[in-house]
């Protein structure tokens, strides 16, 4: 063997020292008099694309699994699974989301920390609106911000029904006052145009999992926007960031059906960053000749 190749070996450590690594994530908890939960996340590697930093259904799975820990730190878990209020769990009630709205600044990589805040408050009689500010847990810099809309659904009947008195009673103990919203008003609650036009994409056809099922029985929400986004142009995705996701959810869907999905490019919606790229899209399910719409989406594109 070659000498300085042996002297180099050996004095060459078989493991460089370490970097420490930083302190894990701090529990979830209530904060703000009780009126909204934190919580901190570690992103991990396999919640990241080939640019290593989070999608936005990483971030769309974060915004559920925290919303959920703020149920549970209000109410427990009930023997069923869920955290919610008792009130709800006696009278067959859940809340089912309508509309999300996420907006990103920046995405967080792996390895980095996160910090997510969320905060609920009632909206008229039979819906309820959750907001969230995402942060880098180390800096406080925000990342982003994402609302939501729910309505009371009766599991039995699978319609609307109004918040129990109770419940509303609760409310000014749970949320904040006065009532605060993480996306500008200027930009919430916008309408989505149709899918239309000589441009009309239609994208990969997708056969609903079991294993795309979520605690309520029906097709996770995540899994609508993953479907949704595959029908953007690959330059597009390659080239730009998605900074900015709404969608509108109309009808459920169960495993083994067939979802159907298009888009069409669409005017960014202001206030949008100069230079702006928007796509439509709408999942459906169709029986023979007859389409029903299950989502409705829009996604706003910006250079990088």
């Amino acid at each position: 063997t070659d000498p300085a190749l042996d002297r180099a070996r050996r004095d060459q450590p078989l493991f460089p020292t370490p970097s420490p690594l930083p302190p894990g994530p701090a529990p979830g908890r209530l904060a703000n008099r009780a009126t909204s939960f934190v919580e901190e996340h570690r992103v991990r590697g396999y919640e990241c694309g080939p640019d290593r930093e989070t999608s936005i259904c990483t971030i769309a799975n974060l915004l559920q699994e925290v919303a959920s820990n703020h149920a549970v730190a209000l109410w427990g878990r009930t023997e069923a699974g869920f955290a919610t209020d008792p009130i709800m769990v006696e009278r067959g009630l859940i809340f089912a989301a309508t509309r999300i709205q996420v907006q990103m600044d920046a995405y967080p990589k792996w390895g980095d920390m996160i910090a997510i805040e969320t905060w609920f408050q009632e909206e008229g009689r039979v819906a309820a609106t959750r907001n969230w500010i995402l942060r880098d847990a180390l800096s406080g810099r925000a990342l982003g911000r994402a609302t939501s809309t729910w309505v009371m659904v009766n599991t039995a009947t699978r319609r609307l029904a109004k918040m129990p008195d109770e419940m509303r009673a609760k409310m000014p103990l749970l949320a904040p006052n006065p009532p605060r919203g993480a996306v500008p008003a200027a930009c919430a609650r916008r309408k989505l145009p149709d899918v239309e036009g000589e441009d009309v994409v239609e994208g990969p056809v997708q056969v609903a999992r079991r294993a795309d099922m979520d605690m309520n029985g029906h097709i996770n929400n995540v899994t609508y926007l993953a479907w949704a986004l595959e029908t953007v142009p690959q330059e597009t995705h390659d080239g730009r960031r998605l900074a900015e996701v709404e969608i509108d959810f109309k009808a459920e869907c169960l495993a083994g059906q067939t979802i159907e999905s298009l888009a069409s490019p669409t005017p960014a919606p202001a206030p949008s960053p100069a230079g702006a790229t928007a796509f439509v899209h709408e999942l459906r399910r169709c029986d023979g000749d007859k389409c029903y719409e299950l989502v409705r989406a829009r996604s706003v594109w910006v250079a990088r």
